[in-house]
């Protein structure tokens, strides 16, 4: 049973899940009240708290490690480790909230469901500007990128949720229709990276459950196909599909430029790189391109880019663990489980870094926050799982 503590951390941390993809400011309000019952829980319970399974978190903490390191060495230890507490505790703390204070399944799949019902009302409202005000969409709120990011973390789950009918039981349908739907606003989102990313994951996701023998994954498959045949006739889908291989399609230069600029940030400074906090001004004052047309660029347009030249060979090796962990023990798991949920993790993470590969989404707050709520109820699902499972052996 929930004590008050947790239970207000759980409504709390709920109604975060529910608003931010309609408000950022109104999310971050309730995250900091779910903050504030989260300190107040652990100052309770501080002898009786567990964890759940310590090797995400000693992935977490290795990485968080690096990032300090990389904040001490910035040349600017006061920027440095406000950026380094925005970034990798502020943007935790959902995380952190679910899997130490939440725990209960129960309440851990509530939270994802609000999360799903917010992202889905964001996404209703950018299917509306795609057809009604004929731009790219972005929701409520910022860029597009960030509901780019959403749909990363998300779709990847809602299929794995519809083929696995002892996870949405009579709820299948409506996970079908939320793909639908979610999917249909991707595309008025026109992300590039964000389309190749899912559709690669959600074809992984496909394949295996058809080898399976799972009807509803083929199923899936010619549903997929005939809608993109459907949006073939979409202009803006069309040109956008089309940029993806043009070598002189701006945007596709400039990141290019954008790396090159980062790992010579690298060469210069391999250790520790430039600094937490620090790729900006050294891209606008030092690295760009003679050749770059876009000069007030901030970060590097990739993941794996940007922890290098930031962040060094140091900094760099704690992203590798930590991505490692969230997507290859997640599969490990589910392969010795058979854990759906061990899955999502996988898949969900998988997707994020894959368009992290043209985005630098680890340091867009919205989506990070997003991705730490659901990795956590994940997370908190998947352990019951594995122990349903095991009573369910013991039974026998």
């Amino acid at each position: 049973m929930l004590t008050k503590s947790d239970k207000y951390c759980g409504i709390a941390i709920t109604v975060f899940a529910l608003i931010s993809y309609v408000s950022i400011a109104a999310g971050n309000v309730m995250l900091g009240i779910a903050t504030l019952c989260f300190f107040l829980y652990l100052l309770k319970h501080r002898k009786t708290i567990y964890i759940i399974d310590k090797k995400y978190y000693l992935a977490i903490a290795a990485f968080v490690f690096t990032m300090f390191v990389s904040a001490l060495a910035s040349g600017d230890i006061g920027k440095g480790l406000k950026v380094w507490s925005d970034l990798w505790l502020w943007r935790l703390m959902p995380f952190f909230i679910v899997t130490l204070a939440i725990k209960e399944a129960e309440t851990a799949k509530k939270i994802l469901v609000f999360s799903i019902i917010g992202i889905t009302v964001g996404g209703l409202y950018l299917i509306y500007q795609g057809l009604v005000d004929h731009i790219r969409a972005a929701g409520f709120f910022g860029h597009p990128m960030t509901f780019a990011g959403y749909f990363c973390i998300y779709l990847p789950i809602l299929f794995i949720s519809f083929l696995e009918k002892n996870i949405s039981g009579r709820w299948q349908w409506l996970a079908g229709c939320l793909i639908i739907l979610n999917s249909v606003a991707l595309m008025f989102n026109l992300t590039r990276g964000a389309w190749l990313a899912v559709a690669s994951v959600v074809l992984l996701i496909l394949i295996y459950y058809i080898l399976k023998g799972n009807k509803l994954a083929v199923l899936s498959l010619i549903v997929l196909i005939a809608f993109g045949a459907s949006i073939s006739s979409y202009p803006p889908f069309i040109k956008r599909l089309g940029s993806i291989t043009d070598a002189n399609y701006q945007s596709n230069t400039e990141r290019i430029l954008i790396w090159h600029s980062a790992f010579n940030m690298f060469k210069d400074h391999p250790v520790t790189g430039v600094g937490l906090g620090q790729y900006k001004d050294n891209y606008q004052h030092k690295y760009i391109s003679h050749k770059a047309k876009e000069p007030k660029l901030s970060h590097a347009h990739n993941n794996f880019m940007q922890m290098l030249a930031e962040n060094g060979i140091i900094g760099f090796a704690g992203f590798l663990t930590l991505i490692f962990c969230f997507i290859f023990y997640s599969f490990k798991r589910f392969i010795e489980e058979n854990n759906p949920y061990a899955l999502m993790m996988c898949v969900s993470s998988l997707a994020l870094v894959l368009q992290g590969m043209t985005e630098y989404n680890f340091g867009n707050s919205a989506v990070m926050k997003s991705f730490w709520l659901v990795q956590g109820c994940l997370l908190v699902l998947s352990a019951n799982w594995k122990k349903s499972q095991i009573a369910r052996n013991e039974d026998f």
